[in-house]
């Protein structure tokens, strides 16, 4: 087997299998690793922003075309607030946002990248450790081979081998959520084209999510602030459990619904601070990278872009043949430059609404009434 490569990807997950695909025609020799193999199960919200077309497009337009025509995801163009008052604020969008469980569009990616003549794949084995110094970076998986190239590019989600032993980031309660999710079938009053956050007076800081799937498949879950969960003590499954059979306009649509997966818990680092996501011949990408949406608890779309973007920064490291962390500071640049503005409006908003249900209950009254306002909500949204 193949030992020596240009790039070492670790993860391929969405942003993995991105940056994989951006390095298409490169000519590089590409490895990419994942402890799983595909199709696997993935924790997660399932939330497709409606910009990851746009992504695939702009690495080759023939992946955009695959996702246009790949079957395992529900269209959504509305997403539904439902205030603690019950009020109901539809947000229109003009782009098609999809609902996909990552078990099928990871797998969709992964399959598009393992394809490549330039990237060789090593599924199943976890990586053991990672290691950089000026001259190579290398990567020892737990079958024992050792991995060498020129970068390393760390996707392999919150809790990666990469970050822990690349950088000194650390957890901060304050900027990471925590969430859990189930899969149902059958549950009522699903609206057509339309994904459902529940803030609900009882829960909050928290809310509650209604996804729909492919097949009357839908996704629900819980997510909330982890500092918030510290300090009140929540058991978040519990209280899933308790909001879709206590409370009684959800419980009506729950009445019917069968439990397919039970209740799963997943961590949320939020891109609402700026931690290290280079450095001497290494890169960070997606969850690694801590860039969830602090507002809408999205990741799919961030990791794609940081993937790309770490594919693109890569290609520029071999062309200059410099991999110091000076280079791959424009890296953090890019993916900065498209995402940090955003996180930090929707961080202050999340703050700002995370103890009052009354000011979420105002805007749905005045936004059913003023555009304006309407679309002040739907910008602070997606």
């Amino acid at each position: 087997m193949q030992t020596s490569f240009d790039i070492i990807i670790c993860g391929a997950g969405p942003a993995g299998s991105t940056c994989a695909l951006a390095l298409e025609d490169s000519g590089l020799r590409v490895a990419l690793i994942d402890k799983q193999g595909f199709p696997r199960d993935k924790i997660c919200g399932d939330a497709v922003a409606p910009y990851v077309p746009n992504v695939l497009n702009t690495i080759n337009p023939k992946y955009k075309a695959d996702f246009d025509t790949f079957k395992e995801k529900e269209i959504v163009t509305t997403l539904r607030v439902v205030a603690p008052n019950q009020k109901n604020i539809d947000l229109n969008f003009p782009r098609e946002g999809a609902i996909s469980m990552r078990m099928h569009l990871d797998h969709f990616l992964f399959e598009r990248a393992e394809k490549l003549s330039n990237v060789t794949t090593f599924i199943g084995t976890a990586v053991q450790s990672v290691v950089t110094s000026p001259i190579k970076a290398s990567v020892t998986l737990k079958d024992g081979q050792v991995l060498e190239g020129k970068i390393i590019v760390g996707c392999d989600g919150a809790q990666g081998l990469v970050a822990k032993q690349l950088t000194n980031n650390k957890i901060d309660l304050m900027h990471n959520s925590a969430a859990v999710r189930a899969y149902y079938k059958n549950v009522k009053g699903i609206p057509d084209q339309t994904f459902e956050l529940h803030y609900l007076e009882d829960l909050m800081p928290g809310y509650f999510w209604i996804f729909p799937l492919p097949n009357g498949f839908v996704n629900v879950g819980l997510g909330m602030l982890s500092q918030t969960i510290s300090d009140k003590k929540i058991n978040l499954r519990k209280e899933l459990t308790r909001i879709i059979t206590e409370t009684p306009y959800l419980k009506k649509r729950f009445e019917e619904a069968e439990l397919v997966d039970s209740p799963k818990g997943y961590g949320l680092p939020l891109g609402s601070r700026k931690v290290t996501i280079s450095g001497n011949r290494f890169m960070l990408c997606g969850d690694a990278a801590s860039l969830i949406d602090p507002l809408s608890g999205e990741g799919i779309g961030q990791a794609m872009i940081s993937g790309r973007y770490a594919g693109w920064q890569a290609k520029k490291c071999f062309e200059q043949q410099d991999f110091s962390a000076k280079i791959l500071k424009a890296y953090d640049k890019m993916v900065y430059d498209k995402l940090w503005k955003e996180h930090r409006m929707h961080y202050f908003t999340q703050r700002a609404i995370a103890n009052r249900p009354w000011l979420i209950n105002g805007f749905a009254n005045i936004a059913l009434k003023n555009s304006f306002i309407m679309r002040l909500f739907q910008r602070a949204f997606w």
